[in-house]
Order: structure tokens, then C-alpha cells, then sequence
């Protein structure tokens, strides 16, 4: 680990506090202090990781040889190099943004890059209120922190809930994401669908864009709802993340690995792998730092 990152973390830490230290005076109207935020989600998935972070460190050392290229989702998606492993890193933050965060600073010392996708409709973000989303207010602080570590924040596509389950236009509370984050100095370059319990029982919900959608309607409980009005071009972004070019593709989704053996067999694997493959990383942050 480099005693320089080390540093420029611990002085990140240190305006984080200061940072955090005036939110909390602030007279907020989103009725969700950083604290309380912190202490709901971390109660309520304490038991739930599966891998330690000395196996994330495990996972980090071999993408530390010099055999590989690991890059954020959307440097990956264009980088072909046939005498390197090129990895494409990639995490659905989903409900735990706090151990994001722990992620991140890890990948940081490792030197490694990665891509964050941030659930709009996720406890820690926000909450719709009279048909808008009222964002929490400090956890702009937390994407800030982690992109200022030299990671990708990107969205992490739950348009079917927001049209479905909280009656909201898709395309416009899209649009809102992205200006939201470009308030916050944000570039957003790509999105990743999140397999939500909609998505599930109707469409991926990638299929709200044209670009991949294979109806113009879905149904859900016995009412119809428009899809494939857009294309992701028409928001400026450059990817979805489940179609950026891979031969191999390892995800952690439910608390468990998609591959033989497990976390070991990921490891195996990675160990095996020749220059000119290309690699699609899932993790999700929730199922890390089992005690």
C-alpha cells in the first residue's frame, strides 16, 4: 500500500468530518440527518456480508499484477489490449453506500479504479415527496468523496420502480439524476440496471431505453406502462454496463458468486486468465466487510 494514498485518504477523512460537522447544524427538510442515515442501514444489514475486506484485499492483490489493466466501466468499454487482462470494475452500490465508501478508499490504496453505480431510489439517497424526489442532503458529500478517490459515479437504472411504483415520469426523473450530479461537479458517462422486484416480473430495466428495449409497452398489474421513448444517446451517455464487450463475467449478486468454488474459484480463475481477455467485475458492497 502507498504511504501517499494513506495520506491524501486520511486528509479526505478530515474534510469529510468538517464537511459533516456543518450539515449536521443545518435546519434540513429532508427529515434524514447523515447520522441517522448511518446508523438505519448499518443496523439493518450488519449480518449480512458474506466476504471479508482481507479477502477484498486478496481480490485487489492478484488485479495488482502486472498481467492486468483494470479500469472503471467506461474506459473499459473502449480499451482492447491483447498482451493484458483488461478488467472492467464495477459495483451496484445498491442499499449500502457507507461500505461504497470503505470500498472505495481500499481500491485507492491498491491503486485500482472502479465504477459506482448509485441507486436513486435507495434509502440513503432520498424519498419522493408530492411527486418529486427530495435528495438527502450529505450524501452528495459521499459521492463527491468517492469520485475524488478516482472512481466512476454512475446511475444505477431503477426507472420501472420510479415509473411504476412512485407514479413518476422515468425519462424526467432521469434527466433530474443527471443534472443533480452535474450540480455536484459529477460526469456521468453510464448506467447499469438494477434487478429490482419490477424489473423482475416485467423487463430489465434496460429495456426502458430503445436502444435495447424488445416492446414498446409493458404490463403490470393488469395496467400498461410505455417503455423505449428514449435512447441513452439522447442523455449523453456513452454505455450500459451489461452490454460493454466481456468473456468472462464474475458477480457476487445475492451473496454468492456466479462461478464453481466460489470467491476461490474467482481467484483461480483470475489467476488463469491470458492476455486478451476481458473481464466484468460485479461487486456489491453490502455482502463486504463480514467481520
Amino acid at each position: 500500500m502507498k504511504k501517499k494514498g494513506a495520506i491524501i485518504i486520511l486528509l479526505t477523512t478530515i474534510m469529510f468530518c468538517v464537511y459533516l460537522q456543518s450539515c449536521k447544524k443545518e435546519e434540513t427538510n429532508d427529515g434524514k440527518s447523515f447520522e441517522l442515515l448511518k446508523t438505519v442501514i448499518t443496523e439493518k444489514y450488519i449480518n449480512h456480508a458474506s466476504y471479508s475486506w482481507d479477502q477484498y484485499k486478496e481480490l485487489l492483490t492478484e488485479l495488482s499484477n502486472e498481467k492486468y489493466v483494470v479500469l472503471p466501466m467506461y474506459l473499459m468499454k473502449d480499451f482492447y489490449d491483447s498482451t493484458k487482462v483488461v478488467v472492467g470494475m464495477r459495483h451496484d452500490v445498491d442499499v449500502h453506500i457507507f461500505k461504497a465508501l470503505e470500498m472505495a478508499e481500499i481500491e485507492y490504496l491498491y491503486g485500482i479504479r472502479s465504477t459506482y453505480y448509485i441507486l436513486g431510489t435507495a434509502y440513503y439517497y432520498g424519498s419522493f415527496s408530492n411527486g418529486l424526489m427530495v435528495r438527502n442532503k450529505c450524501m452528495g458529500d459521499m459521492y463527491l468523496r468517492i469520485n475524488f478517490l478516482g472512481h466512476e459515479i454512475g446511475i444505477h437504472n431503477d426507472l420501472l420502480t420510479v415509473m411504476i411504483q412512485y407514479k413518476n415520469d422515468p425519462f424526467l426523473f432521469n434527466q433530474e439524476e443527471l443534472d443533480y450530479y452535474k450540480s455536484l461537479g459529477i460526469i456521468v458517462y453510464g448506467t447499469a440496471s438494477h434487478g429490482s422486484q419490477i424489473a423482475r416480473e416485467t423487463v430489465a430495466n434496460y429495456q426502458i431505453f430503445s436502444d435495447f428495449a424488445t416492446k414498446s409497452q409493458i404490463q403490470y398489474n393488469g395496467r400498461e406502462y410505455p417503455i423505449a421513448q428514449h435512447s441513452l444517446s439522447e442523455y449523453g451517455y456513452t454505455y450500459e454496463a451489461y452490454f460493454v464487450d466481456y468473456d468472462k463475467y464474475y458477480s457476487d449478486a445475492g451473496g454468492d458468486w456466479n462461478f464453481e468454488g466460489d470467491f476461490e474459484g474467482v481467484l483461480n480463475s483470475l489467476h488463469n486468465s491470458k492476455p486478451g481477455d476481458r473481464i466484468q467485475i460485479l461487486t456489491h458492497p453490502v455482502w463486504w466487510g463480514k467481520e
